[in-house]
């Protein structure tokens, strides 16, 4: 009688949270890593195809010429129009990036990659954000009018880029913000995790792991941008782990992109890429502060509308496979008995 080997389930069959979805029966340590090398190899490499076509870009359009690349160095780069929205479409990228990984690697569609239900769950996002949108306008809004009372004031005048950049920021920053949770939050924290069977260290390492990341993708020079950075990576991991899908986090990414770039499209925008230490303050830390109120009230609506933080969507399929197994098991033992013939002890 020809055996046939059980194929693995590639589902979670233990309730797990979002961050151990890849912890399946089908695991083998070599998947997450090359999750983790070709999703960063992509990311570069999307960096770089960006910069080229915005250069590209900006030298059909004359903005750029010959003489200024030669004269360029990485210190000077100024930031265009082209170079921010081509930027944004490179970052929304990742969200197929972070599809093909999951079906190539763990057999499983996007959907689990949103949620611990399998999809996106659009009704949750939305409670998200009716909750943080408010939030982040008294934020943007109290920023903008200190600053406007400031002695340098805002300068904010309509240009030649403005409608570029505003409608640019309407359609692209949303999703280079869910491309982002997609590719750090749910592709870097899982495949840390993914080597802990323990779901709190699991959580601690893939957490930090992707917020170091998410800090470093930034490229900034200055101590408490990469503070900022860090912890707001720390946060939306939170709400990852709490809410069972990463919905919450891209909420607060978006709201938190969008509402601070709609005064872009009126000011000079060739320094919004500057970084460099001394570039930030302690102030930075009101940025932190406003987030975290952010995942209290996701914390809140979580439990008003009991989401499912956690799941064993391969439960039922491994209870299937066992049963077939012990049946398959049976079958060979009757099959061996008839095989040896009479007065066999098998």
């Amino acid at each position: 009688m020809p055996s046939t080997p059980m194929p693995k389930v590639e589902l979670p069959v233990q309730d797990s949270a979002h961050h151990q979805f890849w912890r399946t029966p089908l695991w083998s340590w070599w998947r997450p890593m090359v999750a983790v090398v070709l999703g960063l190899l992509a990311f570069f490499v999307l960096s770089m195809i960006a910069g080229m076509v915005a250069i590209g870009l900006d030298m059909a359009s004359g903005r750029t010429t010959v003489e200024d690349l030669q004269n360029m160095d990485a210190e000077s780069i100024k930031a265009t129009p082209a170079l921010f929205l081509v930027n944004n479409i490179s970052l929304a990228l990742l969200i197929p990036l972070a599809i093909l990984l999951s079906v190539w690697l763990f057999r499983q569609k996007g959907g689990w990659l949103v949620s611990v239900t399998g999809r996106i769950r659009w009704g949750w996002m939305g409670r998200c954000f009716a909750v943080l949108g408010p939030l982040w306008l008294v934020y943007v809004g109290l920023d903008t009018w200190l600053r406007a009372r400031s002695g340098e004031g805002l300068g904010l005048h309509v240009n030649s880029d403005t409608w570029l950049l505003l409608f640019g920021i309407l359609l692209t920053t949303p999703f280079q913000a869910a491309g982002e949770e997609y590719g750090f939050r749910a592709v870097l924290m899982r495949s840390a995790a993914s080597f802990f069977r323990h779901r709190w260290l699991g959580f601690a390492v893939g957490a930090i792991f992707s917020s170091v990341l998410f800090m470093f993708a930034h490229g900034a020079g200055d101590m408490w941008l990469n503070i900022f950075y860090f912890c707001f990576g720390l946060i939306a991991c939170g709400m990852t782990l709490r809410t069972g899908g990463i919905e919450a986090a891209i909420a607060m990414h978006v709201v938190n992109n969008v509402l601070s770039e709609l005064t872009m499209p009126f000011t000079d925008i060739s320094g919004i890429f500057n970084r460099e230490a001394g570039t930030a303050d302690a102030t930075v830390l009101v940025g932190v502060l406003v987030p975290l109120i952010g995942w209290a009230l996701v914390e809140w609506q979580a439990r008003k509308s009991d989401v499912v933080a956690s799941a064993a969507p391969g439960l039922a399929r491994q209870q299937e496979l066992d049963e077939q197994l012990a049946t398959w098991q049976q079958q060979m033992i009757t099959w061996q008995r008839a095989q040896a013939g009479p007065g066999s002890t098998l």
